[in-house]
């Protein structure tokens, strides 16, 4: 149950402070929410799980970008600026999801709104509304094709996304296969290596897609022999291997690893019905498109973090795009 939150609530209404719904908890959706707050408005943020704080709240890695904030983890900064929400007062609904969204003859919104824990459902009706759901990993598809995935990603043999590798007092073993070619692979293989993991990147590409800072980290390790790349290769399958993994690759290759990571890269929280509802404009990847007010190709609704596609996504963008997004909708709402 979220911070000032009811399920006794059948329809919202547009009142004399006008309500903004905003849809994601993360560093984006909850700076928008606190600027809504001190310009006078009435933010809600709805978030469908049972905390705010979006990806940032999954990462245990150190975040030294955020000024002010030297050696925290973006879990922990997340944290803070959940309190933040909540010191403010900031209507807050956990465990909601959004199933319809409609743009009114007048330009308003109406909003459906569901919960399962309790059920309900709640209609609310809005002058604009904000979209700050981000992104996931990718790789739940890999997990659904490549043959025992599934079931060994169960067992917590196969990890989706960066986060079980950083986590204080994870039993990483002595071999990891990290499959992907992009930053997350590089720089996770890294880090393994440097506590003596010994690391197989498997990738599909020839060349690496990483920056080249971080594909120069990993050499020194490459030359040790503690990290091996297998470029242009793909899992063909997985198989238990008594408490470890095989890892057959599309060249018959095998390996025998303790996990598998998967690093793809990520993936915008866009395909929900209501976004097509909206018929909100997207780019090739399925991000939303905005202008330089962080506003969609419907007028009215904002995206705001990395559901817009950044040019240089991270927590510190996406929190200036909240705030960006608050000031245009500040602009339009408040008379004087």
């Amino acid at each position: 149950m979220g911070i000032g939150y009811t399920h006794r609530v059948t329809e919202l209404t547009m009142q004399s402070i006008p309500i903004v719904p905003i849809v994601g908890g993360g560093p984006a959706g909850m700076s928008c929410a606190l600027w809504l707050k001190n310009y006078g408005l009435k933010p809600i943020i709805i978030e469908r799980v049972a905390a705010l704080g979006g990806m940032a709240r999954l990462s245990p890695y150190p975040n030294d970008g955020l000024l002010g904030r030297p050696g925290a983890t973006a879990r922990e900064n997340a944290a803070e600026f959940a309190r933040h929400i909540e010191q403010a007062g900031i209507e807050t609904w956990l465990e909601v999801w959004l199933r319809r969204a409609e743009r009114r003859a007048d330009g308003t919104f109406a909003l459906g709104l569901q919960s399962e824990h309790p059920p309900f459902t709640s209609s609310l009706a809005c002058p604009v509304m904000v979209i700050a759901t981000g992104t996931e990993f990718r790789g739940r598809e890999w997990l659904g094709v490549v043959e025992n995935a599934r079931r060994l990603a169960e067992r917590r043999r196969v990890h989706l996304g960066p986060t079980w590798v950083g986590e204080p007092g994870a039993e990483l073993g002595s071999h990891i296969a990290v499959i992907g070619g992009g930053d997350n692979a590089f720089d996770v293989s890294r880090m393994l290596a440097e506590k003596g993991v010994a690391v197989t990147i498997v990738m599909r590409s020839r060349e690496p897609h990483a920056r080249p800072q971080m594909v120069d980290a990993l050499r020194p390790h490459q030359v040790s022999g503690q990290a091996i790349l297998l470029a242009g290769r793909t899992v063909a399958a997985l198989e238990e291997a008594g408490d470890r993994v095989r890892v057959r690759l599309d060249d018959g290759e095998e390996l025998v690893v303790d996990h598998v990571v998967l690093l793809l890269g990520y993936q915008p929280n866009t395909t929900e019905p209501w976004v097509s509802d909206l018929a909100l404009e997207r780019n090739a990847g399925g991000y939303l498109i905005v202008d330089g007010n962080m506003e969609t190709s419907c007028r009215g609704v904002f995206a705001v973090g990395e559901v817009a596609n950044p040019k240089h996504p991270n927590i510190v963008t996406a929190i200036a795009s909240g705030t960006m997004a608050a000031r245009e909708i500040q602009r339009r709402l408040v008379v004087g």
